[in-house]
């Protein structure tokens, strides 16, 4: 639109300006609409008699622009404005008045016009005042594009399996669900206004601080890192994040996507203790030093205190304990209300697992009526082909991982292979 049509001010872009003009006298009116659409090659004026038949016409037509008169009988140009404004906020209202007084001014500013422009009998004015419309169209669909952009990147952002903030310097804007879950809080707005250093920990925060001051005062995308992210509970966690550049409310921000690698960093800690008890497993010179290098891996890299390794005794075909660590011995005795360990010789439950040769996790241990104790409610139950057995029993209701199984699947193999050096 515009080109050499348009040489009184800035274009659109090509696009339509739907422009509803309202004024009390039909003639003045067409005047106005006619220079207008003159003017710009984009206009296209539709007039309204007065305040009801404007609401009318707004109801029932896309309009890009208000431009209307203020004192008209029934319903001046404010009232008619706050009637506009209950239909839609937004849409930029041009008061356009042969009155002109500061108290009129001052009332319509109060009242939220997008601009104010009086009537004046010279030729220039219908210049003016298509240059004030379309400067006032185009801010309204500038910031209806970013609103609807920012709707779009939330949208998004909502949807992303990875916690994503928003931050400005040492303030956080915005963050999306996944962040509530990382940092365990009940609601994302309780961490609105917070530093996002706060959340870094302390050993960790001058590095992360460098990187952040980086995106944003450099506008630089930064790689990925890792550090230690300290919640609100104490409790820390392992995350990698990426900063970049973005604009959040028309200012500068900068958008971080965390992704929370606790669990690998876990898997990977437990891999390498695994590798170091392996070495341990093929040195160890008996079944009972082998039996108990495994139960204390268990106990101290899984972090389970309920642990016992059951050796096959072909003479009497029963599974009897090699090695159990103190808890597991404990926690039994506890539940016969007795001072007196375990027992030495597993249950059905165990033979059956053993016979079988399958990993078992059996849930309600306790109920079974072949238990061999109620102490425990879940219990996972490894073979060691035919050497035994490896169990890891927990006093809840629980399910253990797939990671979980194959990290003691990896430490049952290397104890059965420590078991078959020592039986060649």
């Amino acid at each position: 639109m515009g080109g050499a049509g348009n040489p009184d001010g800035p274009t659109l872009g090509g696009d339509d300006v739907r422009i509803l003009l309202v004024d009390d006298e039909i003639d003045l009116a067409d005047v106005v609409s006619l220079h207008l659409e003159q003017r710009r090659e984009s206009f296209s004026v539709t007039t309204a008699i007065g305040g009801n038949d404007a609401l009318s016409t707004f109801e029932s037509t896309e309009i890009d622009c208000v431009v209307s008169d203020y004192e008209m009988p029934g319903m001046d140009g404010l009232a008619l404005l706050r009637e506009l404004h209950q239909r839609d906020q937004s849409v930029p209202f041009i008061l356009y008045t042969g009155r002109g007084s500061e108290e009129i001014a001052s009332e319509a500013i109060s009242a939220g016009v997008t601009d104010y422009l009086q009537k004046r009998a010279t030729s220039d004015q219908y210049a003016v005042l298509a240059n004030r419309i379309e400067n006032a169209v185009a801010r309204h669909r500038s910031e209806r594009a970013r609103q609807e952009t920012e709707l779009r990147y939330q949208n998004l952002v909502e949807a992303s399996p990875h916690a994503i903030f928003v931050h400005r310097g040492p303030n956080i804007l915005y963050a999306n669900d996944s962040v509530v879950d990382l940092l365990d809080i009940d609601d994302r707005t309780e961490i609105y206004g917070t530093d996002p250093l706060s959340y870094v920990h302390p050993d960790d925060r001058d590095r992360i601080d460098r990187r952040m001051r980086k995106a944003f005062d450099e506008r630089e995308t930064a790689d990925w890192a890792g550090w230690r992210l300290r919640r609100d509970d104490g409790e820390i966690r392992h995350v990698e994040s990426r900063g970049a550049p973005v604009s959040y409310d028309g200012q500068p921000a900068v958008q971080v996507v965390l992704r929370d690698v606790t669990d690998q960093r876990r898997r990977e800690q437990r891999l390498e203790a695994l590798n170091d008890a392996t070495r341990e497993l093929l040195t160890a010179e008996t079944p009972e030093a082998v039996a108990q290098v495994a139960v204390e891996v268990v106990e101290s890299v899984f972090d389970e205190p309920f642990v016992a390794i059951w050796s096959y005794r072909p003479e009497t075909d029963q599974l009897t304990t090699l090695a159990v660590t103190e808890a597991a011995t404990e926690r039994a005795a506890a539940e016969r209300n007795e001072p007196r360990p375990v027992d030495t010789v597993g249950g059905d439950l165990e033979m059956d697992v053993f016979a079988a040769g399958e990993p078992r996790v059996i849930e309600g241990y306790a109920d079974h009526d072949d238990a061999m104790t109620e102490a425990f409610e879940t219990v996972f139950m490894l073979p060691l082909d035919e050497h035994g057995l490896l169990s890891v029993a927990s006093v809840e209701p629980r399910t253990f991982s797939a990671a979980e199984r194959d990290l003691l699947g990896i430490l049952a193999r290397s104890v059965v292979a420590a078991f078959d050096r020592l039986a060649a």
